[in-house]
C-alpha cells in the first residue's frame, strides 16, 4: 500500500521503500523487486523499464566505485503529481567526481552495444534530472517525469561517428534514442513511443525500407514521420514513393537537419489536427470546459486555453444536494488520444454522479478503480481534483496527483497540501479529503499544470508570476481579475502554448472586492536559490594549438582534380558541424573520427574480398564525406558503383593514400598536428 509523505517540503506518495547490502546480489535484488512492484502499478511498459533501467545503472555504480566499499545502499521511490522521484543513499565513501562524469554522459558518446559510457549516458537519456550530495549517507536523486513533452527521435545508423554526430546535433532539443541496426530500430519503435525517425537508407547489408513497412503495417500507434539519410542521391524517389517525410543527403549540414525535423514534426502534428478536427467537433459539447458564474455560496471565474490540436483538460460541475461539485482532470498529451481520454474521463465522472453519494476522497477512490481495469486507458496519465464546496463556505477536497490549489489574498498565498496517486496508477488507492473554511477576502486558485509544466508537474505551487498577478488585482472584482490574469498567461506561454492550460478562481458570493490585509501564516514563496553550474572543462586534441572556433584557415591544395588522386578537402561542412555542437562535443567527434577513419582505412589498404570492399563502401563514404574527406568519399562512392571485382579493389587500394592526405589536411584546419 503507498503511503502519503512530504518529498521535499511537497506532498508526496511513497510507493516504494527497501534496503539491501551493497552488493551485486543486493542490486538484482532491488530490481526484481523494484519490477515487481511497478508491475502492480500503471505505467507504461516503456517507462517502467527505462526507470528500472536507470536505478540499476545507477546502484552498480556505487557498488562498484565507492571507496571505501559501502555496506548497504537504500532506495525509496515517491510520486509528486506525475513526476516520479528516486533516492539511492549509501553508506560507502562519495562517488568519486559524479558531477564532471555526468556532465560529460551522452548516448552520442556511447557504444549502442554497451561499450564505455553507456551506463551514464543511459541514465541521462532516461531521466529528467539527477542530483548527487556526498554524505555520509551519500545521496543520489533521481527524478522522471511520467508526461513526455520533449520529442522523442529515433536516430538510425549504422556508422558509428555518424550516429555520434546526428544525436550531438540533436540531443540539446529532443529525447533521442539510437540505433545502429534494422532490429534494434524495429525493437525500439515497437515498445517506445517514437515522434519522428530519422534514419540512414542503406543500414551495413540491409536498406530502410523494412522499418517503414513495419511502421505502415502497425495499427496500434498513429503514422510517424521519418527522415531519411543517404550518400546516394539515385534513391530518392525510391524513398519518397514509399511515403517518407524528408530526403537528406550526406553529407548533412548541422542547422538543415535541424530544420528538416522540426518542420516534420510540426508537419505530422498538422495532419494529425486535421485528422482530429475531422471527428473531434461532435465530441466537443462533452468535454468543453463550461462552469456557472455562481455555485450555490461561491463565486466562480473559468479561463482555459488548448494546445495547437487540442487536448485533455476537464472541468465538469456537478450540483448536489447541499453543495456544488467541480472536478478538474487533465490527460496528458495533445490532440486525439487526449481528447479521446478526456471524454471517457468525463463519462466516469458522470456514471459516478449517478450513483450512490460519495466524498471527495471516495469518488476519486471508485473513479480510479475504473481507470485501473480498463484495458484501453493503460499508459494514459490523468491527474484529478475532487472539490466540494459549501453554503456556509467549507471546502471538501481531494487529489489524485494534481496541481495544489492556491489560497490567495492581497498579502500573500499558499498552497493546500492535498496529494493522492495518479488516477489508476495503482489498484487499491488511498485519498486524503481536507476540509478548508474559505473566509471573506480569500480566493482559491485551481489550475492545470499547462500554466507552469516543470514546477506544477511535480506537485509543487503556481507559479510566483500568476500568484503576484492575482494578488495585485484582489481588489478587482472576480471576473476582472481573471481576465487580467488570463492576459498574463497567454502573454507568458504565448500564442501556441505547448500544454493546454485552465484555471478556476472562486471566492465567497457574499464577498466584496475589498479585501483583509494578511493572511496568517501566509508568505508569498521566495523564488528558488540560484544553482552554481560548474564550469565545464574544455576537451582539445593532444597535440592541439590554439585554434580560433569561427573561422576555417586557408588549406593549400593540389590544383589536380580528386579523380587524379589528389587532395580535396572541403572544410566549409566540418565547420558548421563545429559551430552548431561547440567545441568540447567536436573535440570529441574529431578524435573518434580520426580514430574510426584510419582503422576503417588500413583494412581497406589490405582488402581482398571484393563483396566485402562494396558492402563497407557506402558507410565509408558517408564517415569521409560527413568530416570534410570529399576526394575520398568520393572514390569510397566509386568504389561501390564499380561492377568489376579487379577494378574494384585497386580503387580501394588507392583510397588509402588519398585518405591520408586529405585527413592530414583536417588536423593542419582542426589544429591538432603536422600534416
Amino acid at each position: 500500500m503507498a503511503s502519503h509523505e512530504p518529498a521535499g517540503g511537497e506532498a508526496g506518495v511513497k510507493l516504494f521503500e527497501a534496503r539491501q547490502p551493497a552488493t551485486l546480489e543486493g542490486v538484482s535484488w532491488l530490481r526484481k523487486a523494484l519490477r515487481r512492484h511497478f508491475a502492480e502499478l500503471r505505467l507504461g511498459g516503456d517507462i517502467a523499464d527505462e526507470i528500472i533501467t536507470a536505478v540499476v545503472e545507477l546502484a552498480t555504480n556505487v557498488v562498484r566505485h565507492g571507496t571505501p566499499s559501502a555496506q548497504d545502499i537504500g532506495l525509496e521511490v515517491m510520486l509528486s503529481g506525475v513526476t516520479l522521484t528516486f533516492t539511492l543513499t549509501d553508506d560507502g565513501g562519495a562517488f568519486p567526481a559524479f558531477e564532471e562524469r555526468w556532465r560529460g554522459a551522452r548516448l552520442a558518446a556511447s557504444d549502442p552495444e554497451g561499450g564505455s559510457g553507456r551506463g551514464l549516458a543511459i541514465i541521462r537519456a532516461a531521466l529528467d534530472d539527477v542530483t548527487y550530495q556526498s554524505g555520509p549517507p551519500n545521496r543520489l536523486v533521481g527524478i522522471r517525469r511520467l508526461a513526455r513533452r520533449r520529442p522523442q527521435v529515433l536516430v538510425v545508423e549504422d556508422e558509428p561517428v555518424l550516429l555520434d554526430a546526428y544525436l550531438t546535433i540533436l540531443e540539446p532539443d529532443y529525447r533521442v534514442l539510437p540505433a545502429q541496426t534494422l532490429k534494434q530500430a524495429l525493437a525500439l519503435a515497437r515498445k517506445t513511443r517514437v515522434d519522428l525517425i530519422v534514419s540512414d537508407f542503406h543500414l551495413g547489408a540491409d536498406e530502410g525500407t523494412p522499418l517503414i513497412e513495419a511502421l505502415e503495417n502497425d495499427a496500434e500507434r498513429p503514422p510517424i514521420p521519418i527522415v531519411m539519410i543517404t550518400g546516394d542521391p539515385s534513391v530518392r524517389l525510391k524513398v519518397l514513393e514509399l511515403g517518407v517525410d524528408t530526403f537528406l543527403t550526406k553529407p548533412v549540414m548541422p542547422d538543415r537537419l535541424r530544420e528538416t525535423v522540426k518542420l516534420a514534426l510540426e508537419r505530422s502534428a498538422r495532419q494529425r489536427a486535421r485528422l482530429f478536427h475531422y471527428f473531434g467537433a461532435s465530441l466537443e459539447h462533452l468535454v468543453r470546459p463550461r462552469l456557472p458564474e455562481r455555485l450555490g455560496a461561491f463565486a466562480a471565474a473559468l479561463r482555459w486555453e488548448t494546445a495547437d490540436i487540442g487536448g485533455g483538460d476537464l472541468v465538469i460541475h456537478l450540483p448536489r444536494t447541499g453543495a456544488d461539485r467541480i472536478v478538474l482532470a487533465d490527460v496528458m498529451g495533445h490532440g486525439i488520444q487526449a481528447k479521446a481520454g478526456a471524454v471517457a474521463h468525463a463519462a466516469m465522472v458522470r456514471a459516478l454522479d449517478a450513483g450512490e453519494p460519495l466524498g471527495p476522497a471516495a469518488f476519486l477512490t471508485r473513479w480510479s478503480g475504473l481507470v485501473f481495469r480498463e484495458e484501453g486507458l493503460e499508459g494514459v496519465v490523468a491527474t484529478a481534483l475532487v472539490l466540494d464546496l459549501h453554503a456556509d463556505g467549507t471546502l471538501k477536497l481531494a487529489s489524485a496527483g494534481h496541481p495544489l490549489p492556491m489560497v490567495v489574498t492581497r498579502a500573500g498565498a499558499r498552497p493546500l497540501q492535498v496529494s493522492g496517486p495518479l488516477l489508476g496508477f495503482t489498484e487499491a488507492p488511498a485519498y486524503d479529503e481536507m476540509s478548508y473554511v474559505l473566509a471573506p477576502g480569500e480566493r482559491l486558485l485551481l489550475s492545470t499544470d499547462g500554466l507552469d509544466p516543470a514546477e506544477l508537474a511535480s506537485g509543487g505551487p503556481c507559479p510566483d508570476w500568476l500568484t503576484q498577478e492575482l494578488m495585485s488585482r484582489q481588489s478587482a472584482p472576480l471576473e476582472a481579475a481573471a481576465a487580467r490574469a488570463a492576459s498574463r498567461v497567454a502573454a507568458r506561454l504565448g500564442p501556441a502554448p505547448e500544454d493546454d492550460w485552465m484555471f478556476v478562481l472562486l471566492q465567497r458570493a457574499d464577498a466584496g472586492p475589498q479585501v483583509r490585509e494578511a493572511l496568517p501564516d501566509m508568505a508569498v514563496q521566495a523564488p528558488a536559490p540560484a544553482v552554481s553550474v560548474p564550469a565545464v572543462e574544455r576537451i582539445v586534441l593532444p597535440s592541439a594549438r590554439a585554434r580560433r572556433a569561427e573561422a576555417t584557415p586557408p588549406v593549400e591544395t593540389a590544383p589536380q582534380s580528386a579523380a587524379d588522386g589528389a587532395p580535396d578537402f572541403q572544410p566549409a561542412g566540418i565547420a558548421a558541424l563545429r559551430k552548431a555542437v561547440g567545441e568540447e562535443a567536436f573535440a570529441r567527434l574529431a578524435l573518434r573520427f580520426l580514430e574510426n577513419a584510419t582503422q576503417k582505412i588500413a583494412d581497406w589498404e589490405e582488402a581482398s574480398d571484393p563483396a566485402a570492399v562494396t558492402a563497407a563502401a557506402h558507410a565509408l563514404a558517408g564517415l569521409l564525406g560527413q568530416f570534410g574527406l570529399a576526394g575520398a568519399a568520393a572514390r569510397a562512392r566509386a568504389v561501390e558503383l564499380e561492377a568489376d571485382a579487379a577494378a574494384r579493389l585497386t580503387l580501394a587500394h588507392g583510397l588509402a593514400p588519398l585518405a591520408r592526405a586529405e585527413i592530414a589536411l583536417f588536423r593542419v584546419w582542426f589544429g591538432g598536428g603536422q600534416p
